[in-house]
């Protein structure tokens, strides 16, 4: 009999977890436990990545047929699509049953039924308790992709099992030829684009786009909300990463479903594609994926936002033609990427009118409703 958690806490708040560490002393031991990792090997049985999932108090309920069932505070260590792993003060048996109350990239709880499958003693009281999940999770849902964390769930494919319809978009040479040579073993069918054009045509019927992060990702993230507007649900993955931290930021928010870095090696190119082959996903799981951007990506393209309406302001006011129609092509880019739907139309209208060279007077009135939208960011941001 499966004992009933329900009734209880599902998130830890004051109570200290068994190893009695938070703050710097938790991030130092997680750091000491990577450090020990990283000189050894991966098992060549594993057929998941564990990536980092640091969690100082997590709820872990306990199963038992008697009347040990109980609840305990655990911090976690890494997490993959098939378990988690925990630090525990004490040793747990093989064959334990549990539940892990996981916290969502939202922060919200999504309780986790599994199994422990080995418990390890790490030095002294510290232990790690390996729970492997009775269904699998799908990564996206509980980490947010940064520059330094790619979010595939798999160490390796099989490209032979791989027979979708993928389109390639890139205007450099180079890469394309490297891309061939690391598609070539598998069973993909592939095309190359050139030009935005070819790309947005040839994009109706793919089954995956794959677009290259060019010198100009502004052009880019354009191009994506373009295709997304006309109604392309499946996974794009952007390949490559601006050096500008804005244009970084706009990237990862444009409505791509991956921002893989570049240059990677064959077998990371094609366990990123695997994760959209050999995983279920549905149009809507993955735009509300899409949609859970960085809070710290969230701040930055709200205060550009908000940079842009007084300069906007200050562009109105001296009936500066060629910046207003720039300003408002920007904000009608940045303004998607953060839902304001609301502004949708007028900047629309506006990105349009502005774009006629002469006076805008005749568009104060207007502009100066844009403008008041965006400043009003200001406070959000602060």
């Amino acid at each position: 009999m499966a004992y009933d958690f329900m009734d209880k806490p599902r998130v830890a708040t004051n109570t200290r977890n068994t190893l009695s560490v938070d703050g710097l002393l938790y991030q130092r031991l997680i750091e000491k436990l990577d450090e020990s990792s990283s000189k050894g090997k991966p098992s060549a049985k594993r057929i998941y990545r564990r990536l980092g999932y640091a969690h100082p108090k997590i709820n872990l309920h306990i199963e038992s047929e008697g009347h040990n069932a109980r609840t305990l505070v655990v911090a976690t260590r890494n997490l993959s699509q098939g378990g988690v792993s925990i630090l525990h003060s004490s040793f747990m048996y093989n064959g334990t049953l549990v539940t892990v109350d996981l916290l969502d990239a939202q922060g919200m709880v999504v309780p986790r039924h599994g199994t422990v499958t080995r418990c390890e003693h790490r030095g002294g009281r510290v232990h790690e308790v390996g729970i492997k999940f009775d269904e699998e999770v799908k990564l996206r849902n509980f980490l947010i992709q940064d520059e330094d964390l790619l979010l595939h769930a798999r160490e390796r494919v099989d490209p032979e099992q791989m027979n979708i319809k993928l389109l390639v978009y890139s205007t450099e040479t180079e890469f394309s030829s490297l891309l061939r040579q690391y598609l070539l073993p598998s069973n993909l069918c592939y095309t190359f684009a050139k030009t935005k054009e070819e790309a947005v045509e040839k994009s109706k019927d793919q089954d995956m786009l794959m677009f290259r992060v060019s010198d100009d990702p502004t052009n880019l993230a354009e191009l994506v909300r373009s295709i997304r507007e006309d109604g392309y649900s499946n996974p794009i993955i952007l390949v490559g990463q601006p050096k500008n931290p804005l244009d970084l930021h706009v990237i990862n928010a444009c409505g791509g479903d991956m921002v893989l870095p570049w240059p990677v090696d064959d077998q990371t190119l094609l366990c990123s594609i695997g994760e959209f082959v050999f995983n279920e996903w549905t149009p809507e799981s993955l735009e509300n994926i899409r949609s859970c951007i960085s809070p710290e990506t969230r701040q930055v393209l709200t205060m550009e936002i908000a940079k842009l309406g007084v300069t906007l302001d200050q562009q109105v006011r001296v009936d500066n033609q060629q910046d207003v129609h720039q300003s408002c092509q920007r904000i009608k880019l940045l303004a998607p990427l953060l839902g304001l739907n609301s502004m949708k139309t007028a900047i629309d209208t506006m990105t349009e009118q502005t774009a006629a060279e002469g006076s805008i007077k005749h568009l104060a009135d207007e502009l100066s409703e844009i403008t008041s939208i965006c400043k009003a960011l200001n406070s959000i941001a602060a």
